[in-house]
């Protein structure tokens, strides 16, 4: 029988019995444990596995799990998720560690999610051994010729390394690609046996702050069509700006308002992010009208430029500011076809805007022209008649059971509108447009990328721990079935004391694909009262709040009765500022 030694009771996790001095690196894995203690990462996310265990031991007993301190996820999947969550939430890259073979493999979904998003997230695996006469039996199983073939598709890039001095250089190398934009995800397998043996002579610890490892400096955009670019913006009738990934940067909010602001444009979200203030006058975000109006679309770092712009037509301009035509996959359509665009201005949009607005304020010299200030009022008239209809709209359903979606979006707004909040992720559904009234870039933290489901619950304890140091309230949104998959995250937030409201949007089925199964019967004339079958989870019905209490977290539900959500919000709310997870369970219409 194994010996099982019992942890020391409380919080943090720190190892006991090692010596007061610094010890010295005295194998492979004691060295790869110094250089990222040194890279700066706060945490790492992990999963263990006799693959890096001879690393698990180094950052425990060598760096002594600090810096980065170990937060270990139920699953690989959550463990990407996790540090896809973090990296947003802080705008750097985030450190993962996967099990060999088998744990990449589950881990995959969740790599694609981080490639699709475009999220810098270092991925050390464990690997090998590479020498066959080093292996165990189970070695052989979780071996392959080359393991990164799994991820090399969706990843910036992959390395292999067959030596510690390689391996050493390779993580360096990758942090700095992954931090590079276009960002994504880099993975780098790491051999047991270079882990395990004693540190060979020569080796040399790469200095991570050396400016040959560091990320270069925001790309900027190109001063012609910078200028281009405001020429056409200050001649068009209707101009449309359209906020893509800058919605994830919180530097972004003021340059993106002025840039509205300036131009007279119309404003929209793209899918799945929040960049400019719900209340800004000229944010149509919901208007369906809008975007077949415009005469000139400016697209910032959206992911489906083809979707933004729309199709070509006489009369209509299309500006892309980003880096997508440097993203593209020849094995993924992520991203959708080639877009009709007549300007590409490729650059990061943070720094890019700013460039943008110094040329449209040159040019402008201090006057607002006619046409631009007659059109910054006829928006304004145009938004506050759509946010009245999205905040009045379903105020005659608002007593419905189960509970309206906007009735739970208007009750959660209620209880956090006084707070400072961050909406870590939501489902497509997961609020209604202009209810909640967002603020501006980095107070929701996007979608999954990928569409890969299950992210969710990974993702908001990553980017709730990222936050915690700056006590924000985490808020995050997601359905029954996205729960179901991930909620073992809850155990992680529990574990470690991160604390966040999660509001599962229960409507007892693959809701999404209900939908689906009804516009499929009602196109082939069949009878759409069949689309639950194979979609409802039901009978039994899940107990979420039990779950979510056997995991560690304050939890309440399921919530029936609509005039009952926010004073359950503010309990959950109060559990959260109290330092715990709270999970609160609302059956809502499907």
């Amino acid at each position: 029988m194994a010996e099982r030694y019992e942890p020391a009771k409380g919080f943090p996790e720190i190892p006991v019995k090692l010596p007061a001095n610094a010890p010295v690196a005295e194998y492979g894995s004691d060295v790869i444990a110094e250089l990222i203690s040194s890279m700066g990462f706060e945490h790492v996310f992990l999963l263990p596995g006799s693959s890096f265990r001879g690393l698990h031991d180094s950052l425990v007993n060598h760096t002594r799990n600090t810096k980065p301190e170990m937060i270990l996820c139920p699953t690989e999947f959550a463990v990407i998720s996790a540090a896809h969550g973090y990296a947003k939430a802080t705008g750097k890259p985030a450190l993962a560690i996967i099990h060999d073979l088998v744990g990449l493999m589950l881990g995959c979904m969740s790599v694609f999610n981080a490639w699709c998003d475009q999220v810098p997230v270092v991925i050390l695996g464990g690997s090998g051994p590479l020498d066959p006469n080093k292996r165990r039996i189970i070695d052989w199983t979780h071996s392959a010729n080359s393991q990164a073939d799994l991820v090399k598709k969706f990843t910036k890039w992959t390395a292999e390394p067959p030596t510690l001095q390689a391996t050493l250089d390779s993580i360096v190398r990758g942090h700095r690609i992954a931090g590079t934009a276009p960002f994504g995800p880099v993975y780098i397998s790491i051999d047991q046996d270079v882990q395990e043996s004693k540190v060979p002579s020569g080796i040399v610890l790469p200095d991570p702050k050396h400016p040959m490892y560091a990320p270069p400096a925001p790309q900027a955009a190109d001063a012609t069509a910078i200028a281009q670019a405001a020429d056409w913006l200050l001649a068009a009738k209707m101009p449309l700006i359209i906020g893509g990934h800058i919605g994830y940067d919180p530097a972004a909010t003021a340059p993106l308002a002025e840039l509205v602001d300036l131009t007279g444009a119309a404003y929209l979200d793209d899918r799945n992010v929040a960049c400019l203030a719900t209340d800004h006058p000229q944010n149509l975000s919901g208007d369906k009208d809008i975007q077949g109006q415009a005469d000139l679309i400016l697209a910032i770092e959206c992911v489906d430029t083809d979707n933004a712009v729309g199709k070509a037509r006489a009369g209509k301009r299309a500006i892309d500011m980003s880096f997508n035509g440097m993203f593209a996959s020849n094995w993924s359509n992520y991203g959708g076809p080639l877009p009709a665009i007549d300007l590409q201005i490729p650059c990061v949009a943070i720094s890019g805007i700013p460039q943008l607005n110094a040329a449209l304020r040159a040019k402008l010299a201090g006057k607002i022209p006619a046409d631009i200030a007659a059109r910054k009022k006829d928006l304004q008239a145009r938004h506050d008649a759509l946010r009245t209809k999205q905040r009045e709209g379903w105020k005659d359903r608002a007593n419905n059971v189960p509970i309206e979606r906007a009735r739970l979006t208007d009750a959660l707004y209620e209880a956090v509108k006084d707070k400072d909040w961050v909406i870590t992720v939501r489902n497509n559904r997961g609020l209604d447009e202009g209810i909640f009234r967002l603020k501006g870039c980095g107070h929701y933290l996007g979608g999954d990328g990928g569409g890969g489901v299950g992210y969710a619950p990974g993702a908001a304890v990553g980017a709730a721990l990222a936050l915690r140091e700056q006590k924000k309230l985490c808020i995050s949104l997601m359905g029954d079935g996205e729960f179901t998959i991930g909620s073992a995250a809850i155990w992680t937030a529990a574990h470690y004391r991160i604390p966040f409201l999660l509001v599962i949007t229960n409507n007892t089925s693959w809701g999404n694909d209900e939908h689906h199964q009804v516009r499929v019967a009602k196109a082939r004339n069949r009878p759409p009262e069949n689309a639950w079958i194979g979609q409802r989870m039901i009978e039994p019905d899940i107990d979420f709040a039990s779950l979510a209490r056997s995991y560690g977290a304050w939890a309440e539900g399921p919530v029936t009765d609509p005039n009952a959500l926010v004073a359950v919000f503010k309990r959950a709310i109060a559990a959260v500022e109290a330092g715990q997870p709270a999970v609160v369970d609302v059956r809502v219409q499907l």
